[in-house]
């Protein structure tokens, strides 16, 4: 399973603890790894997939219960196109680095 830790979406606001707003500053990375949504996995893996359902939620569990489930820490650029406002700043970007499509 790759992870990775995307840039925040939004930014931090600093306050005391009576809740005055002291700042605000831009959060560069989220401070956890998230799933990608890309796989490497053996056949026994696969075959414990649902029929129907969500994988993330039956096998993945069941595979990290038995410690066989493993994950690579990707830090490179990884473009998530979940809102059109992502999929604008992806397409821009490969538009703009034409070698991703050689």
């Amino acid at each position: 399973m790759t992870v990775a830790q995307p840039p925040s979406q939004f930014g931090q606001v600093d306050l005391t603890d009576d809740d005055v707003v002291t700042g605000f500053h831009e959060v560069s990375r989220v401070p956890y790894w998230v799933n990608c949504g890309i796989y490497v996995l053996s056949e026994e893996a696969l075959a414990r997939f649902p029929e129907k359902g969500d994988h993330e939620t039956t096998a993945f569990p069941e595979l990290a219960a038995e410690g066989k489930l493993r994950a690579f820490r990707h830090t490179g650029l990884w473009l998530t196109v979940n809102t059109p406002k992502e999929l604008r700043r992806a397409d821009q970007y490969v538009a703009e680095h034409r070698e991703w499509l050689a």
